[in-house]
């Protein structure tokens, strides 16, 4: 049984993923986590939504089919339209649940952004507005990967920050604690669903998960990381539905341990070019643009991973080649070093648990719990905002 505890009066900030949100009924489940905790814990909440599994790959496979290279402030509007839908519907659920939330679009947060529209990088998060917000309802529920910029325009923080919105969030408001939940148990030694081995860490430090995320993993939004570590936010990495309630389930983000981990950039082109020169600007001006590259070496090339299919690369690649279905597999070794390995790409689980077993050669002494197998399905009601996509008309397309 769950022991009450004594509130400090500062607020608790829950982080739900899109897998909370693969039916509507996660929104009901959520609600009714949501509400036990305020109701044990007597604290004010700050619950950041994520967008429904599937909505945003939706929405950008939407734009794509529609122009080459959309501007950045359209694909902002488009692109955040699906963490909108899921605070109006868990607002929705929470007063079917008897309690009223507050729900807050992204001017609401304090939180402020600023470049490129739908990759801008959060510069500041003001508590004043959402301790407003937390005075008059004890439940507020804002959008995640979120912010505004100086002309009070809403701004998407790229790809996967509901994370960073719900530190910063956290961080304002004085919060000692962010709780974030995903598919996962937490950070795990490599991604369960390529590496079945992989297995659930019970702390890493903020250097050990921040180096893991630089690297490609899909564990813990880098900029969230050091949000965490500037304001002192431990973070707490659960899977929902959140079963055992002890204060040591799940991953400890703060004090422990560097990474062990193997990472598996499947969601990246590999790249190279003809000096090592080349690379860093080219790396220079992609990190500027608001993009997460890794660097390496690989047969004496000089080469680096872009994110796939991302807006407006193209002009910082000019002098690249990429080279097709290949993969780019990481050991991220305990004493800090790094191995990089490139595999052609139907092989790239096979290396990552290859890699996995050089890192934990005994089974007997794998770190945490196994990881139970999991299962990732996009949501049925991802094409809620859009019908079925079609191709990009090109310039032969009949007219209709």
């Amino acid at each position: 049984m769950t022991t009450r505890r004594t509130s400090d009066g500062r607020p608790l900030v829950l982080k739900f993923g899109g897998s909370a949100f693969a039916d509507l009924d996660g929104y009901h489940r959520v609600a009714r986590y949501a509400v036990r905790r305020v109701t044990e814990e007597k604290r004010p909440l700050v619950v950041v939504a994520s967008a429904m599994s599937g909505t945003t790959g939706r929405l950008q496979q939407t734009l794509d089919a529609l122009v080459e290279d959309p501007p950045a402030d359209a694909a902002a509007m488009l692109l955040t339209t699906g963490e909108t839908v899921s605070v109006a519907l868990l607002a929705a659920a929470l007063d079917a649940e008897g309690v009223t939330a507050r729900p807050l679009p992204a001017a609401g947060t304090g939180l402020l952004a600023e470049g490129p529209g739908d990759r801008a990088r959060l510069v500041s998060a003001a508590p004043g507005t959402l301790a407003e917000a937390l005075a008059g309802c004890p439940v507020v529920v804002v959008p995640g990967g979120q912010a505004v910029d100086a002309d009070g325009r809403t701004v998407m923080l790229g790809r996967n920050s509901s994370d960073l919105s719900a530190v910063a969030a956290a961080a304002a408001l004085g919060a000692d604690t962010c709780e974030l939940f995903s598919d996962v148990p937490g950070v795990c030694t490599a991604d369960p669903y390529l590496v079945p081995e992989a297995r659930t860490l019970s702390r890493i430090s903020y250097e050990g998960v921040r180096r893991m995320s630089r690297h490609g993993a899909k564990v813990v939004h880098e900029g969230a990381v050091d949000w965490a570590e500037r304001g002192g936010v431990r973070l707490l990495c659960r899977p929902f539905p959140w079963y055992d309630e002890g204060p040591d389930g799940g991953t400890a983000v703060g004090t422990g341990p560097e990474a062990a981990a193997v990472v598996v950039h499947k969601n990246s082109d590999v790249w190279c070019f003809r000096s090592a020169r080349e690379r860093r600007a080219a790396g220079e001006r992609l990190w500027a643009d608001g993009l997460t590259v890794v660097e390496f070496d690989t047969a004496g090339e000089a080469c680096l991973t872009v994110p796939t299919a991302v807006r407006g690369v193209a002009r910082h690649l000019r002098a690249a080649r990429r080279l097709d279905d290949l993969c780019l597999v990481t050991t991220l070794w305990p004493d800090g070093s790094t191995e990089h390995t490139v595999v052609p790409r139907p092989e790239a689980a096979a290396e990552a648990r290859r890699r996995h077993t050089l890192l934990y050669p005994d089974p007997g002494n794998l770190p945490g719990p196994a990881v139970p197998p999991p299962v990732k399905a996009r949501s049925p009601h991802s094409d809620v905002l859009v019908g079925p996509t079609r191709p990009r008309p090109t310039e032969n397309s009949p007219l209709t």
